[in-house]
């Protein structure tokens, strides 16, 4: 544990959650591969739809549609409808398999494993702070074990921006009553959730196991944790 700011009065504890609360690494790999393969079961020419060709698909797709940048999930059934409509699909019936597929793809990644840790953690937090999500990603979190822990859930593209934009967080101090100063997030990563809730005004924990360099910070968190359990050590 390293400091270095002084934490104040904390009403909300804010949580990132992949690579935060759970290995999200293996699960993400696990719901592309289900898709792909899914894709090629019952539509053999998606053969083609392959990471690299749904890779450029998305360049040009987020060239076409920035804003699209801030949702990932918008995002990538956008990417599976133009992909299946390059490969020979009408556009009704690319953009009726791309949502059944991408449904398939949710139930898959939302097949977490959440670390007892986790688990520890967020219980005895939540008897005595607000607990929210602020997340980019698409976990469909009420379907997790997750779910029952956390009071606030905010997502990218429906609720703003992506972090690091300010729009998640101030959205969560008019949710909960708290002003910024009083929101603490957590997080591991740097940009996202490290400068992106200090440039929103919040305190913030910097998630830091996997041994990174405090020379790789973009700017300074209030505390610096290599184990999430140390939460219940500092507050």
């Amino acid at each position: 544990m390293r400091f270095y700011k002084r934490l104040t009065q904390v009403k909300v504890i804010s949580f990132d959650l992949d690579d935060t609360l759970y290995d999200n690494v293996p699960v993400i790999a696990a719901a592309e591969a289900w898709l792909l393969q899914a894709l090629k079961q019952h539509h053999p020419e998606s053969t083609l739809l392959g990471p690299d060709n749904l890779a450029a698909i998305k360049r040009q797709v987020l060239l076409a549609e920035p804003e699209l940048s801030h949702d990932v999930s918008a995002c990538r059934l956008r990417v599976l409808t133009e992909g299946l409509r390059q490969q020979g699909m009408d556009d009704r019936a690319a953009a009726a398999m791309a949502e059944e597929f991408y449904q398939g793809f949710l139930t898959e990644r939302g097949k977490i494993q959440v670390p007892e840790t986790s688990h520890q953690v967020l219980t005895e937090l939540g008897q005595h702070y607000q607990l929210a999500v602020i997340t980019n990603g698409n976990l469909p979190l009420e379907h997790t074990a997750l779910a029952p822990y956390f009071d606030v859930v905010l997502r990218a593209g429906i609720d703003g921006r992506m972090k690091p934009a300010p729009d998640m967080f101030d959205t969560l101090a008019k949710k909960t009553g708290a002003t910024l100063a009083e929101i603490l997030h957590i997080g591991d990563h740097i940009k996202t959730d490290v400068a992106g809730a200090v440039h929103a005004g919040c305190q913030t924990i910097w998630l830091n196991d996997q041994g990174r360099g405090a020379a790789d910070l973009q700017c300074l968190p209030h505390v610096e944790l290599e184990r999430l359990e140390q939460m219940l050590e500092l507050l």
